[in-house]
């Protein structure tokens, strides 16, 4: 089981804490050109106003301070860029490797990953077309060929390290600390999908249609792609669905309110928080039948397993 490559290297909490540390760090750090390239707007147009500054923070709209959203989305998965390199950093302070917070195997399985991202796609689009057609005046066409070639390109390229970073922290390295402490799947399954919500809870979803759906949303999101790496005793598939989320999110269909304002092939302006709840979670539970079906998954062993210390 891919939760007890845990007691490899070295595990003590400290570790723990001093890895924590190191990984925020490098987060911090990768927002440093997002904020000067923010500062240099301030001085080379004559200032940024207070109301230009609230709106930015209220929609995460690039264009609003005058940045091009393909910049702004770059300048965004940058910071994933950074907490990447502290993640390995951390790893090295563990004395793991990245295989280990993956699966049990000691190699990638890269077609799970692609499996992963092909059905919550196929899904995704699915619900999407019965949506279109139940509504079809809440969606506006937006397609920009010029604008959206570099944005599909950048999010093709840029956007899997950012859901990757995410998954390997909170689905590998999270979850793994979690157990090496508690011994308990179910508590690593809750902690780390709490963990993984309040890391969004700024985003400004939250503002726009309300703490609860929303917290709601990103813990069952969590859950689901804990209990997904749980039942497949690894993280490809998670990685696979993660990946396909946001470049769906980045790339075809945003809304107002989204933490991804870029130039999509169609904008939404209104969503019901609860009804894109709903939907997600048949989502989730189709795929997770779907995939138990298809790889022969064993849930119930899968989450009784009590994986030992190999080294006691």
């Amino acid at each position: 089981m891919y939760l007890q490559n845990c007691y490899k290297g070295k595990n003590d909490w400290y570790v723990y804490l001093i890895g924590v540390l190191v990984i925020m760090s490098f987060y911090f750090i990768g927002q440093l050109p997002l904020t000067g390239v923010i500062f240099y707007k301030m001085a080379t147009t004559g200032g940024i106003s207070e109301k230009q500054m609230t709106d930015f923070q209220n929609s995460m709209d690039f264009e609003s301070l005058g940045i091009s959203s393909n910049t702004g989305l770059i300048l965004m998965i940058l910071i994933f860029f950074f907490a990447m390199a502290g993640l390995m950093l951390a790893l090295k302070i563990h004395h793991k490797k990245l295989v280990d917070l993956i699966n049990s195997t000691g190699h990638i399985r890269f077609s799970r990953i692609f499996t992963g991202f092909a059905v919550w796609i196929v899904i995704g689009a699915v619900f999407e077309v019965v949506s279109y057609f139940l509504s079809p005046a809440s969606y506006r066409f937006t397609f920009d060929f010029q604008k959206f070639i570099p944005l599909l390109i950048i999010s093709c390229l840029m956007l899997p390290v950012q859901t990757s970073f995410e998954e390997l922290f909170f689905r590998g390295y999270i979850m793994q600390g979690i157990y090496s402490r508690s011994r308990n799947i179910l508590a690593s399954l809750v902690v780390s999908s709490v963990l993984f919500a309040l890391m969004h809870s700024a985003n400004p979803e939250i503002a726009k249609f309300g703490y609860l759906p929303m917290m709601t949303y990103y813990f069952a999101a969590g859950l689901f792609l804990a209990l997904v790496s749980i039942f497949d005793d690894g993280l490809e598939l998670a990685l696979g669905i993660h990946a396909a989320t946001n470049i769906y999110g980045a790339t075809i269909l945003t809304y107002s309110g989204s933490v991804l304002q870029t130039d999509t092939v169609f904008k939404v302006e209104t969503i019901d928080p609860w009804m894109m709840l709903g939907v997600f979670l048949i989502s989730a539970v189709i795929s997770i039948l779907f995939f138990s079906r298809f790889y022969r998954w064993d849930m119930n062993n899968a989450l009784n397993q009590k994986p030992e210390d190999p080294n006691v």
